[in-house]
């Protein structure tokens, strides 16, 4: 309790104006009292806190306060008990004594009268109005109310006087009628209270179904992820398998011996398959024993190790079993499998979780077996068993061939010496002088200079007897995928193949020559028309279309196929080989697999392209490429945020040559290097003549073409534009196609990372037209992903656009990469590309390529803190 106050003025008179009021709060409740206390402090008057009636009566009789204002509900002494005892000491009866009451009850208002309580104000109470009773009550007699002699009350209410004459039981009675309507009220206010609590528990309810129901779909993401990143693993492994069973086959092909084989497989699963351990095993001459022949990777694991065949703690393990039942054995718990247990510390102390064993054949009989070991439990899925079972089948079939090849060369080698001893060094001499010079060694075939001369007299023939001749040139499509994956040993035995089958198609009075390569030419000598080519052309197609069986595998090439005929495609042998090589590259340009006859307009169209290209070698020197640049617009703030710096040629007599028209041939003919190079230094130029102008900085994106990708210098030559034309890397965008970058991926990876590494950015062009792992692609340290113009031009009406257009911009955003959508020329697509949250968009809604002028004026009007208005 706070100090003692001085003495009060007598009960009945007023508080001196010159001295703060007095005044005594009673409250069980420490924080009504407070928030009381609070109040009345804050509008000057001096306040004591009591915490219940005994303790307030105390304090009253000793130091007498000018106000008091009671809780009514109190343990101990309650309000109305308090207001009493005051009442009945004439030393303090006059005291101005307020009740605070919850309007629960109308009797409080008897109660109060009875007691003799000065006023009540309800809780909770409006500040405003407590302080008006508290400032009625302590000038209560001087200044609110005075009764006259006659009865009358005069009051003075707010500055408004009123002479009041109604009975005290008529007052009482307004006062209960009032008093219930206001605790009416009360209950009203406190039913909502509940309603509200009620409402807000619900709320509280829903809110936390919510939030389990959250917590079940994030564990159900992070599942989602776990199961993708499973996938993703499970990929790699197979890309890796993949790339084990080439390199392999080309072991295969190359290898001669079979020790050299044994640690070449052994070494191609440990480098480029990534296993823990590879081992090579064959039976030994001693029953069940097995002789390691080759092993690469934690051979510790095989220090003193005892493997047999036969069925005995030292054969149960997965390799006895893979060569007692002549297959392969996986075991992907090789720590917990009960076959393993002999080896499962010897396995732990080298990392060793899981392995397969194949078991290889020669000749149909079981001699060893293939054991890969792997660090990762459950690493063998069903798709890497299959791909291991054919490994094995291949390894099996290096062993036949091994031993097919010795006989064969022990064979050739008697032959040539029962040979040597009947022919003279003469003979032999010219034999095979003889077949060099007419001959081609591969097929057997006459060659190219015994083609023209067989053709040169053919043609003779065919001018004294006036009749028809026809010159069938044939290149075989994609062969050169078939020697690139499989090795040029089955690519021979393929061509082999093809000119048997060339042989057995034509008649015996025709000619068949190989020209190099995979290139073949057919000549019809005395034919009647160009119908008799045609039907020629027509069985070759079909015959060399067929599948053909190589080793073991089952190949398919097809024949694209370019016919000349005597004497209206030309009069020289010249003639007829050049028109029939226009024909044939008219038919790949078709679509391959087909015969064109020579036509004229393919001749022209030869002179016209060939014109083009000896213009397009002096279009560098003379300055006739220029460059147009297209914005490119963030969807979500519409500013420029970089342009694409487009080539164009300006032929002093053709006008402006369209990219698709000269691009191809650069090429070709490797002219694409220097026009690439002035591109890139025109483009940086630029951005750094717009940007000392005082353009805010955008990004220039140039196009790098598949052969300036490659350069080994590719990096230096960037380096050292970016310094000439002074910008910062981070301003350059470098786009590579899809293509460019998938046909060597990890030389592209590593290409791409030293880009980074200097700070330019990166994009992948025309994404979604090429095949890209998505494994790669998450390591492709690029920034942005172009969805290609052809999916952009229909996603107005074609779903399936549509569909690879919004999951391109899913992925993307997934691998923390930023899209751009090329080709925009309507609201709509760039409606639904909103929808799909792509980032950045360019196109001719936007904007057409512009001249660098032009595109000044664009990026005045559009860039400068402005932005671009999108519909």
């Amino acid at each position: 309790m706070p100090g003692l106050p001085p003495a009060s003025p007598a009960m009945g008179q007023q508080p001196d104006p010159g001295q703060a009021a007095r005044i005594l709060v009673i409250d069980d409740s420490p924080t009504q009292a407070k928030l009381l206390e609070q109040v009345l402090t804050a509008h000057g008057y001096r306040v004591f806190v009591s915490k219940n009636g005994t303790e307030a009566l105390v304090h009253i009789l000793a130091h007498p306060p000018d106000l008091v204002i009671s809780d009514i509900m109190m343990p101990e002494m309650d309000g109305f008990e308090l207001c009493r005892r005051v009442r009945s000491v004439d030393a303090v009866k006059g005291l101005p004594i307020i009740l605070l009451t919850n309007l629960n009850d109308p009797t409080d208002v008897l109660h109060s009268l009875e007691a003799g309580a000065d006023y009540f104000i309800s809780k909770p109470y409006n500040s405003t109005l407590l302080l008006s009773r508290v400032s009625a009550t302590l000038q209560k007699g001087a200044v609110c109310y005075r009764e006259r002699s006659d009865g009358e009350v005069a009051l003075n209410y707010h500055g408004q006087g009123y002479a009041i004459n109604a009975s005290k039981a008529q007052v009482i009675d307004l006062l209960l009628g009032t008093y219930e309507l206001a605790a009416e009220k009360n209950r009203e206010f406190l039913s909502a209270q509940k309603s509200l609590k009620r409402l807000n528990e619900e709320l509280e309810n829903r809110v936390a179904e919510r939030t389990a129901e959250l917590a079940h779909t994030i564990e159900d993401l992070r599942l989602e992820i776990a199961e993708r990143e499973n996938a993703q693993e499970c990929v790699r492994r197979l890309n890796r398998l993949h790339s084990v069973l080439s390199e392999t086959n080309k072991a295969v092909v190359h290898t001669k011996d079979r020790d050299t084989l044994f640690h070449s497989f052994c070494r191609i699963a440990v480098e480029t398959g990534s296993f823990k351990l590879a081992r090579i095993c064959l039976v030994g001459e001693e029953r069940g024993e097995l002789k390691i022949l080759a092993a690469q990777g934690a051979v510790g694991y095989l220090d003193g190790i005892k493997i047999s065949s036969c069925e005995e703690p030292s054969g149960s393990g997965p390799t006895g079993i893979s060569i007692r039942e002549g297959t392969y054995y996986i075991c992907n718990d090789f720590l917990g499998a009960s076959i393993t247990r002999p080896w499962h510390e010897r396995g732990r102390a080298h990392g060793i979780r899981a392995s397969a064993s194949i078991a290889l054949r020669q000749e149909e009989r079981v001699i060893g077996a293939l054991t890969l070991y792997a660090d990762k439990k459950d690493y063998f899925d069903g798709r890497q068993v299959e791909l291991l079972r054919q490994m094995g089948a291949d390894i099996s079939f290096a062993l036949d061939n091994i031993v097919r090849e010795g006989r064969r060369l022990e064979a050739e080698r008697a032959l040539l010496e029962e040979t040597a001893a009947r022919l003279t060094e003469r003979e032999q001499n010219a034999q095979k002088i003889e077949m060099l010079a007419h001959y081609d060694s591969l097929t057997n075939l006459p060659n190219r200079f015994s083609l023209m001369v067989r053709l040169s007299q053919a043609l003779e023939l065919s001018k004294r007897f006036d009749s028809h001749l026809a010159v069938i040139l044939i290149d075989l499509d994609r062969f050169k995928n078939i020697n690139d994956s499989l090795g040029h040993h089955i690519g021979d035995i393929l061509l082999f193949q093809v000119a048997a089958r060339l042989s057995e198609t034509i008649r015996s009075a025709d000619i068949v020559a190989r020209l190099g390569g995979d290139e073949f030419v057919v000549v019809l000598p005395v034919i009647r028309s160009g119908m008799g080519a045609a039907h020629a052309g027509s069985k070759i197609q079909h015959s060399l279309s067929q599948t053909y069986r190589v080793e073991g595998h089952d190949l398919n090439v097809t024949p694209s196929i370019g016919i000349s005929v005597f004497p209206q495609d030309g009069e020289t042998v010249e003639e007829l080989m050049k028109n029939a090589d226009l024909a044939m590259y008219h038919a790949k340009s078709e679509g391959r697999n087909n015969y064109q006859f020579f036509q004229k307009e393919m001749h022209l169209a030869a002179q016209a392209r060939l014109v083009l290209e000896c213009d397009l070698r002096g279009a560098i020197e003379r300055e006739e490429f220029l460059l147009h640049y297209q914005p490119q617009i963030h969807i979500a703030t519409g500013r420029v945020v970089g342009v694409e710096a487009l080539v164009r040629w300006q032929h002093p007599q053709r006008g402006l040559v369209p990219p698709d028209m000269f691009i191809p041939i650069a090429e070709e003919t490797g002219l694409i290097l220097p026009i690439g190079d002035l591109v890139l230094k025109t483009a940086c130029r630029q951005l750094a003549a717009w940007l000392s102008r005082g353009v805010a900085p955008f990004r220039m994106a140039v196009n790098l073409s598949a052969r300036q990708f490659k350069q080994g210098n590719l990096p230096g030559l960037v380096t050292e534009i970016i310094t000439e034309a002074g910008i910062d890397p981070h301003l350059l965008e470098l786009e590579i196609t899809e293509s460019a970058a998938m046909n060597d991926p990890a030389a592209a990876i590593l290409h791409l990372r030293r880009l980074r590494e200097m700070g330019v950015e990166l994009a992948i062009d025309d994404f979604g037209t090429g095949y890209s792992s998505l494994s790669y692609l998450k390591l492709f340290p690029v920034n942005r992903l172009k969805i290609d113009r052809s999916f952009v031009k229909d996603i107005e009406t074609d779903p399936d656009d549509s569909a690879i257009a919004a999951a391109t911009i899913a992925l993307a955003h997934t691998l923390g990469k930023e899209v751009v959508a090329e080709g925009v020329e309507t609201e709509t697509q760039l409606s639904f590309l909103r929808d799909q949250q792509c980032d950045i968009v360019q196109g001719y809604l936007i904007s057409r390529p512009l001249p660098a002028a032009e595109m000044a004026e664009y990026l005045r009007h559009n860039h400068l803190g402005r932005g671009s208005r999108l519909p």
